[in-house]
């Protein structure tokens, strides 16, 4: 079984590393376009370079320092194709949205559970695969929420195939003069839920206004 589960794994990986860069699927809800698959970029918004943090001593580091960084899972760049990067909270203040796109809100992210009923949005939200065990989703609107796992303030990695995490703009007080971002979840029991942290590394969606882009970005 566990070898049958290692050809899998590597049979998505090819899959994902083998696709060629394109345009982001999207969804809509409540005249908000949703991106359906996670951010995977390694510039801000402006065209500067994103710090690439692959130890662990790297990671600290540019925590430590409040610099923008991001990684791919386990620093393999197949999970980066599959999963997109993870992002620290200052990549996130830095801006990492592409031009016409932004984080969503907490609100924004209300909203959507709200739509699909609070108490199944995670299921309805999840993707279809990348979910071990039976944890996979039905993905009704298109969200497709992976099970991409994060990295922690240590610079280790963990949950993936069990937990996704998504940041929000919404930044939160962390006392002592902190400040954090507050993040989305989905469990493999899918529960969705929020809380708040500053050093870890987690995926990021974006979305636009319609009424304010109703066509392609210019």
């Amino acid at each position: 079984m566990k070898y049958f589960y290692t050809l899998l794994l590597l049979s998505i990986c090819h899959r994902a590393c083998a696709q060629s860069p394109g345009s982001a699927p999207t969804f809509v809800v409540d005249g908000l376009e949703w991106m359906s698959d996670n951010l995977n970029v390694v510039h801000y918004w402006d065209g500067e370079p994103i710090p690439e943090a692959r130890t662990i001593k790297e990671w600290k580091s540019y925590n430590e320092k409040k610099i923008g960084c991001y990684c791919n899972y386990d620093n393999e760049s197949c999970y980066g194709q599959m999963y997109g990067k993870l992002y620290n909270w200052y990549a996130i203040k830095r801006g990492v949205a592409p031009h016409c796109w932004r984080l969503p809100k907490k609100g924004d992210f209300d909203r959507l559970t709200a739509r699909l009923g609070t108490d199944s949005a995670g299921k309805k939200l999840k993707a279809t695969h990348s979910w071990n065990n039976d944890w996979n989703g039905i993905n009704t609107v298109g969200f497709q929420a992976f099970a991409g796992g994060c990295r922690n303030p240590m610079g280790t990695f963990s949950f993936v195939g069990k937990e996704g995490f998504w940041w929000t703009l919404d930044a939160h007080g962390m006392g002592n003069g902190r400040e954090g971002g507050i993040y989305f979840f989905i469990n493999y029991d899918d529960k969705v839920s929020y809380d708040y942290t500053e050093d870890f590394g987690f995926s990021v969606r974006c979305v636009r206004e319609l009424r304010h882009y109703p066509g392609p970005c210019p």
